[in-house]
């Protein structure tokens, strides 16, 4: 299905459901929000709002290996709550999300939703704090009963704000490797990470999620790779 029709009939879908568009609506979503995604799965995205009522951004989950870009729509319903229909998009498969949010006057909004993995929650607030990663790190990585040894460099992302690239090598006891991925840096200095790690033709991708320490600094992860294997990340520059 074709990327437009999807967000069409997810869009329309929600209205039907709560057909009007309200009025005396004082508050807008206009502008980007990070969004706290829980549920079916778990991770963070960031949502910009615009005012020609399409919402695009992009995200890191813990089931999908990498980062998503989204696009869709927005408007209002009768109860003056913003429904959003949006599409997901990472290696060429997409997913469909559907939710409608309350906004309060915090600067916040609290939303359920309907994707096609399954029901969702959504915490949404402005931006705030980003931590800054740049620079050289070292890590030891426990997957499964091994550990790995990996060395980073991490610059800003000159495409998605708040998103880190990552390149490295890391070194098992097969052989040597190379790493690439991408690291959200959401306020109060939690993370979400998406790293592949590549020996010749073979590539295990995986998800993380942790915190950053500043005071060290150090970065706590822990997550999974599409092995099925338990990875527990600890880097320190």
């Amino acid at each position: 299905m074709k990327r437009s029709f999807l967000i069409l009939g997810l869009f329309w879908g929600v209205l039907v459901l709560q057909p009007a568009v309200s009025r005396g609506q004082t508050l807008t979503p206009i502008g980007t929000w990070e969004v706290t995604i829980q549920g079916t799965d778990r991770g963070t995205s960031m949502m910009t709002f615009s005012n020609d009522m399409t919402v695009t951004g992009y995200g890191i989950t813990q089931k999908q290996f990498g980062l998503f870009s989204l696009t869709g729509n927005w408007g209002f319903n009768s109860q003056g709550d913003v429904v959003v229909a949006y599409v997901q998009t990472l290696d060429g498969t997409n997913t469909a999300v559907s939710f409608a949010a309350q906004l309060l006057r915090s600067g916040r909004f609290f939303a359920k939703g309907t994707g096609t993995s399954g029901r969702f929650r959504f915490k949404g607030a402005k931006p705030t704090d980003f931590s800054d990663l740049s620079g050289s790190w070292v890590a030891a990585v426990k997957r499964g009963t091994k550990t790995l040894h990996e060395t980073y460099t991490i610059s800003v992302s000159s495409n998605f704000p708040a998103v880190f690239d990552v390149v490295g090598q890391g070194l098992s006891d097969t052989g040597s490797y190379t790493l690439t991925g991408e690291i959200i840096s959401a306020s109060h200095s939690k993370l979400n990470a998406s790293i592949n790690r590549t020996a010749g033709l073979n590539a295990v991708r995986s998800s993380l999620w942790g915190m950053f320490k500043p005071r060290k600094p150090e970065m706590a992860l822990r997550g999974s790779d599409d092995t099925g294997a338990h990875l527990d990340v600890r880097a320190i520059q």
